[in-house]
């Protein structure tokens, strides 16, 4: 499952939604429910708040005596003698560059490039008839998908559907993010493909066309926990000596085989392989001329090893800064081609890197941030010389920072600083840590309009874990006008998947739909990213029980608030976010009493090997941890109003988990609501988006505040 993908569509589908829901016809519209014109006031005037404290277009100028930048339309000079500003009027139009042409087919998700061109613009290699070809590259324009070229130098012979070359399959895309499934060589000699093997896998059929006089159907190879995988191998074809070369990828045909690329001078083949558990990961280094391996970087971990770690090169192509959790930390290290380990680079105790910023070999310097200061949501500028020497936390405050910009002298940097309720604004630092000058910052106008629609500060909160010891953090936002004596209904908006982004300390200056009549809260469960391996593995084999567990912990601490009424507790979310919430209400029907599941995995069973199996390993390894974590086992327990929605035509989280936890319930004579959408995939219209409010609305029953403007009640 595609993490990232999914948090932003739990975003998207559900609590930042579609704005076009507005726009909708009754009786399916927000504009029918009692505060929507506070939601809208709130909402127009967020997005003015959260926007407020930025500046772009930052040059170093006058040989590091000034600065320019462009803030609210107007470019700006700073003087970094005297920190003096000149206002220089508009600003420069940008010079119009044509983009270069596509080196590679943009395709849909989960899906690899049918056509990728050659560095040197002359090739294009193709997979057409399930094999690859070679062709002279356009004239001018792009390829176009479709056969090869009549003039095609033919590369491979006897591709099948189940037996593929320069193609991927459905889970390499969607879970290894495979883009592409052939590499050229920087040289445009060379051409490196896949060797897709399926034979072995069976089909998985869905109806398309659903809502047609007759349905088609549409079939692929979805490898589901426990079943067979593909096996896949790699193959380096010579233009010049027109010679095909198997690359030695090891014997194991479980294993997984992805992120092929070739060293910047062609030397070499890099891969990525770990095995089926994913506890283990080599990036791999072959010979192109031979096909023979060698291993560079070798990780392993107790539960689960990050398939992707960061490998950044410098210049000479042979050295590299590395990403490594060997500590129990993300941190990061300086390595070399040839397998060696050069030394540490952030070398931080207990505190994770999160990004490099910016690189500067010629001043011998590496920038990056870590959460390393306040709490451990807060992202703060570290920089150390890339011989693992002198190495500084550039920024000191228990704020979140971000948006840099790094000095070509390296005495000065701009970052923006801010916190959940505190307003953002971008400030100009010597390296001293020293803040200098505050280019830009909310305004008193901005202020004025948020102190005269009542907006509530939001807040960051702390809990403990279910396991009594972890504290965990998470996010509250409250209605305008919010009034204390007064008891509103709390709705949990989850996600909660291994390794996605849990709660942010960015600035976020209200939760329009709050205007309806809801407290708003996230939380991020242990499973969540950036707060070491122990956090992030803590429900390994367990997925569903200490996630969950950890929301209802959320939910008793707030219930302790006396404006927070425990008797009408909603949860609501999108594909893993869909599963926490229909599980909520079957595993904790005391504590959630109306839940929201958008394309819910309602039995891990149902999904795909490499995601599942990451964190649950097999069913046959692991049954207990299945049974636990499944909705299905708890179908009985139903108590609460539960709205399942799902798309017809949804190839990652397949319908057949929702159709299972109908058969569940109907068998158990419960009762439920269910809206299916027979058009669309995994992302839902935004349709769906209105409907999940209206549904929480009309069983939470929330009272809105009335907001005041221009001397009128609405």
């Amino acid at each position: 499952m595609n993490r990232w993908l999914e948090m932003f569509l739990c975003i998207a589908f559900g609590f930042c939604a579609a704005e076009s829901a507005e726009k909708e016809s009754p009786p399916h519209s927000l504009a029918h429910l009692p505060g929507f014109d506070g939601y809208q006031r709130v909402r127009d005037a967020a997005a003015i708040l959260n926007g407020a404290g930025r500046v772009s277009r930052v040059e170093w100028a006058d040989n590091g005596r000034s600065m320019n930048f462009v803030r609210g339309g107007k470019q700006i000079r700073l003087d970094l003698g005297d920190f003096s500003e000149k206002d220089l009027g508009n600003p420069p139009k940008f010079k119009l560059t044509l983009r270069p042409p596509a080196r590679y087919h943009h395709v849909g998700r989960a899906q690899q490039s049918t056509w990728v061109t050659s560095p040197d613009g002359k090739w294009v290699a193709r997979h057409s008839t399930f094999n690859v070809f070679i062709e002279p590259a356009p004239a001018k324009g792009v390829p176009k998908p479709g056969p090869a070229d009549a003039n095609a130098t033919r590369v491979t012979a006897g591709g099948t559907d189940k037996f593929r070359y320069g193609t991927g399959c459905w889970v390499y895309g969607e879970e290894l993010h495979q883009r592409s499934a052939m590499w050229w060589s920087p040289d445009s000699r060379r051409l490196a493909f896949y060797e897709i093997d399926e034979r072995h896998l069976r089909d998985y059929h869905l109806t398309i066309g659903n809502t047609a006089n007759y349905t088609g159907v549409q079939t692929v190879r979805y490898p589901k926990s426990g079943d067979a995988n593909p096996v896949a191998g790699l193959l380096i074809y010579d233009r010049q000596t027109r010679r095909t070369t198997r690359v030695n990828v090891g014997g194991d045909p479980t294993q997984y085989i992805f992120n092929a690329r070739f060293a910047s001078d062609g030397s070499v083949l890099l891969f990525n392989r770990t095995n089926r558990r994913q506890d283990t990961l080599e990036i791999v280094a072959s010979d192109p001329t031979t096909g023979h391996t060698r291993v560079v970087v070798r990780e392993q971990q107790p539960a689960w090893q990050n398939n992707l770690p960061l490998m950044r090169f410098l210049e000479d192509g042979k050295r590299f800064i590395w990403e490594t959790e060997r500590t129990g930390w993300k941190q990061y290290e300086l390595r070399h081609l040839n397998g060696s380990r050069l030394g540490p680079l952030s070398n931080l105790k207990g505190k994770p890197v999160t990004s490099i910023v910016k690189v500067d070999e010629k001043a011998g310097w590496l920038y990056f941030t870590a959460r390393s200061g306040g709490n451990p949501l807060n992202d703060h500028l570290h920089r150390v010389r890339l011989d693992g020497t002198d190495h500084t936390r550039l920024t000191r405050n228990a704020l979140h920072y971000s948006s840099f910009q790094i000095s070509s002298d390296h005495k000065w940097f701009v970052a923006r600083r801010e916190a959940i309720g505190v307003p953002p604004a971008m400030a100009l630092f010597d390296t001293e840590s020293n803040e200098v000058a505050v280019l830009a910052y909310q305004s008193e106008k901005d202020k004025k309009k948020a102190a005269e629609l009542g907006l509530a500060k939001p807040e960051l909160f702390a809990c403990k874990a279910a396991d009594g010891k972890t504290t965990l953090y998470g996010t509250l936002h409250k209605p305008a006008n919010f009034d204390p004596k007064r008891k509103y209904p709390l709705l949990i908006s989850v996600y909660g998947g291994p390794s996605s982004r849990g709660v942010s300390n960015r600035y976020s200056a209200a939760n329009a739909y709050c205007e309806f009549g809801f407290l708003v809260a996230t939380i991020a469960n242990r499973g969540t990213a950036a707060r070491g391996k122990a956090f992030e593995t803590a429900g390994y084999l367990k997925l569903g029980t200490v996630d969950l567990d950890d929301q209802a912990a959320g939910v008793r601490h707030l219930a302790k608030r006396s404006y927070v009424d425990a008797t009408r507790v909603g949860i609501a979310g999108h594909s893993y976010g869909g599963y926490m919430s229909a599980l909520a209400l079957l595993r904790y029907p005391e504590i959630f009493h109306v839940g929201v599941a958008g394309a819910p995995v309602t039995d891990w069973k149902n999904y795909d090997t490499i995601y599942t199996e990451r964190y649950m390993r097999t069913p046959m390894e692991n049954p207990d941890g299945y049974r636990a974590g499944s909705c299905l086992s708890y179908a009985k327990r139903l108590k609460g109003k539960l709205l399942l929605l799902h798309g017809l035509i949804d190839d990652n989280v397949h319908p057949a988990n929702t159709w299972q936890l109908v058969d569940a319930l109907q068998r158990a004579g419960k009762q439920f609501d269910m809206m299916i959408y027979p058009r669309s995939k995994h992302g839902l219209i935004s349709h769906s988006s209105s409907l999940r409010w209206l549904y929480l609305h009309r069983h939470l029953r929330p009272q809105p505040i009335i907001i005041k403007s221009a001397g009128k009640e609405n």
